[in-house]
């Protein structure tokens, strides 16, 4: 009886599974085909290769080429050194050890796991953070840029200046981009690939102004200033409905995190519970079982949470 049970249960997550699968790679094809459309628009005869595909880089394939830890790292302003990672190390270890020497190696292995998860998680969180300053000050640095060539600049000149005039952390992607620019790049090919690195799509569409503005010219200061204004309107809804749905996600972070913290607990405390749990084949099933769906519910969670 235990067996077909056992059997359901992972052909349901198999099912599951296949269709976050085909959903993701549905919107994924719907991205593409878009980039596609937009990138044959914006781009030089010359950039095309001998099929006739555009040599754009797609926005979504930023990880593929720089990886996500460097991202991840570059996203939340921390410069990677043998001191940072000592420190990773160490964030686990020392209460693995502790748990070791009072309740076992198990509770050791699972408080390791745990301290380390945690420790994404700050890093997680902090890159989020700054992903969302530097949004919000997207409106005033295109401000500043509109006013710049108003007055008379260049495009390229009224960057630069208006990047001198923008706080961090959004200055630190404009000091990148200015760097590549003043080796030689062109701006629009430095804005595209600075918002790859950083997974910033605001800057990406500046990016895609600007490319039309080098190549067929135009008033970018008016596009640019009603972009700023939409960015506008566009965070200020997004905080707006962040304040009403913030019992959602409340409950949404306790379901996720509860039994994870009950697990915690049983295993600093009752590790012989989960010791004869796993030597049974029956209880094994179960806590493999578990920990898919906990692993699932938690994704699913994200999702749901971050959607709103």
């Amino acid at each position: 009886m235990v067996l077909p049970l056992l059997l359901a249960s992972a052909a349901l997550l198999l099912l599951a599974g296949a269709l976050l699968l085909w959903r993701h790679a549905r919107r994924r094809s719907r991205m593409a085909a878009t980039e596609r459309f937009i990138s044959s628009r914006l781009v030089d005869p010359a950039a095309r290769d001998a099929s006739g595909v555009p040599r754009i880089p797609a926005f979504h394939n930023r990880r593929a080429r720089g990886g996500y830890w460097s991202s991840l790292f570059l996203r939340a302003g921390v410069s990677p050194s043998p001191a940072y990672f000592i420190a990773w190390f160490l964030w686990g270890f020392l209460p693995a050890a502790f748990a070791w020497l009072l309740a076992g190696p198990v509770a050791a292995v699972a408080l390791a796991f745990f301290a380390w998860a945690f420790r994404f998680f700050l890093l997680w969180l902090k890159a989020e953070r700054r992903h969302r300053r530097m949004v919000m000050q997207m409106p005033g640095f295109l401000d500043a840029m509109v006013r710049m060539i108003t007055i008379g600049n260049s495009l390229g000149a009224a960057f630069q200046s208006a990047t001198g005039h923008t706080d961090m952390p959004l200055r630190e992607v404009l000091e990148r981009a200015d760097g590549m620019t003043r080796s030689g790049k062109d701006l629009d090919a430095s804005l595209r690939q600075v918002s790859q690195q950083y997974g910033l799509h605001e800057l990406y569409l500046v990016a895609a102004v600007v490319s039309v503005a080098m190549r067929f010219g135009g008033r970018s200061d008016q596009v640019l200033e009603r972009m700023a204004g939409f960015m506008r309107d566009l965070e200020q809804a997004r905080q707006e409905l962040v304040a009403l749905s913030a019992e959602v996600r409340l409950s949404a972070w306790i379901l996720a995190l509860l039994p994870a913290g009950i697990a915690v607990f049983i295993v600093l405390f009752h590790e012989s519970l989960l010791v004869n749990m796993w030597r049974d084949p029956v209880g094994a099933y179960m806590l493999m079982a578990a920990a898919v769906l906990q692993a699932g519910g938690s994704y699913w969670l994200y999702r749901m949470a971050r959607s709103i």
